[in-house]
């Protein structure tokens, strides 16, 4: 027996097989309903049942005494309502998928079925399959055999029933307004080399779309990770890449894409998975490594771990003042050197300069002796009787050529040397 939610429903026990109604009992999946609190009202031998709700659902039995007079099955069921379908084809080569959503479970006694018919040119209504979800508790019909169909259109009706009652609901469809393609797939974003302000974008054909031979249009949505604006660029049918030109430097963008029919038939797709990208950026180049020469000394090392006593802490206090010192030392030692150097070139110049440089410079003063020229000589005059020049002084003598003396009067001046240079 089928009963309706929130009705009444009586279960009749055949009359006359009870000899004694007074010892008629009812049972509801093996418990004796007189047991329970609220308990059923019996009138005579039949079973009255107020207020049906889910919980009556089971097996009622009659009994007279320990004999079974009757069995019923209640199956209860709610009014249904109206199916609210929608109706999607994802690309011209596929079956055209209707569906809706039930608002509770469906039960094993409900049905969904599909009609559709063409209506021009008219004909007959043929019923679809359907198909029942019960996670998701939708209905779905595939309507098939409009391959490559446009421009026609459809009237479809879709009906629920179940031993309550039957609801129904019928829609005008245009067959191209039902095209819906799935979001684009494979959204990939990359930075374009040595472009900071760029990123290339490509993405595919949704894999239902399953041809080439008609083409897609795409649009574009991308934007800052930390903007809440967006800009958007649509493309000509075909093309499944784009680069993007205004991007900002160092930082994420979102990319989305979805697509749509060339010709604009149907409705966009969904947008696609959020996919990122950032923009390229020079890497920075290494510091360069400073080499110089340093005279060996003894390496020392430092402990870096943390001591763990007293003791410890000190000894790691005199390593860390080792190199330190080590360091002032190779300094000193450097600036010893380096004066030292300077000093001994500076002696190899000068005794280079003193040794093949003009005598002068050689000699460690100018001369200041005028030079002359020779006078040819004339015939020798004769000799005086008295010697011109008095016998050379002994150079050990206090007397000597560089220091003054008084001579004696003569003919001649022979303190002035002049006297014998000049021509007569």
């Amino acid at each position: 027996m089928v009963g309706q939610l929130g009705g009444n429903v009586t279960l009749p026990c055949p009359e006359g097989e009870a000899e004694n109604t007074t010892l008629t009992q009812w049972r509801f999946e093996g418990q004796n309903l007189n047991s329970y609190p609220a308990a059923p009202l019996i009138v005579g031998t039949d079973l009255f049942l107020p207020t049906l709700h889910f919980n009556h659902s089971g097996f009622y039995s009659c009994h007279a005494g320990k004999k079974l007079l009757r069995t019923w099955c209640l199956v209860l069921e709610e009014p249904l309502e109206s199916p609210d379908f929608t109706c999607r084809r994802k690309s011209l080569l596929k079956d055209i998928l209707c569906e809706w959503k039930m608002p509770r479970p469906m039960s094993v006694c409900t049905k969904a079925r599909l009609w559709m018919q063409k209506v021009s040119p008219r004909e007959n209504p043929t019923e679809q399959q359907c198909r029942y979800y019960g996670k998701s508790r939708k209905v779905t019909c595939r309507i098939v055999g409009l391959h490559h169909e446009e421009d026609i259109f459809l009237l479809v009706t879709a009906c629920v029933v179940n031993p309550v009652g039957a609801s129904n609901k019928t829609k005008y469809l245009w067959i191209n307004s039902l095209l819906k393609p799935d979001p684009p797939a494979d959204v990939t974003v990359y930075p374009v080399e040595k472009a900071s302000r760029k990123l290339r974008v490509t993405w595919r054909y949704p894999y239902s779309w399953g041809t080439t031979f008609y083409h897609l249009q795409f649009e574009l949505r991308y934007w800052v990770e930390t903007s809440q604006m967006y800009s958007e660029v649509q493309l000509r049918p075909g093309v499944t890449s784009y680069v993007i030109s205004d991007a900002l430097e160092g930082l994420r963008h979102i990319v989305r894409v979805r697509c749509r029919e060339e010709y604009n038939h149907g409705a966009w797709s969904e947008w696609s998975r959020e996919s990122s990208g950032i923009p390229w950026t020079e890497p920075k180049d290494p510091e360069p490594e400073l080499t110089s020469y340093f005279p060996e000394f003894p390496y020392y090392f430092i402990n870096t771990e943390k001591p763990t006593t007293p003791e410890i802490s000190k000894e790691l206090d005199i390593q860390q003042e080792v190199p330190t010192l080590a360091s002032l030392h190779l300094v000193l030692m450097v600036v010893i050197s380096v004066t030292v150097g300077f000093t001994l070139i500076a002696l190899i110049i000068f005794w280079c300069r003193k040794r093949w440089g003009p005598p002068s410079y050689r000699e460690g003063k100018p001369s200041t002796a005028p030079t002359y020229a020779l006078a040819p000589l004339s015939p020798e005059p004769p000799l005086s009787a008295s010697p011109l020049l008095s016998p050379p002084a002994s150079p050990f003598s206090e007397s000597s050529v560089d220091s003054p003396r008084v001579l004696d009067n003569g003919p001649y001046d022979v303190a002035n040397a002049d006297y014998f240079l000049l021509p007569k």
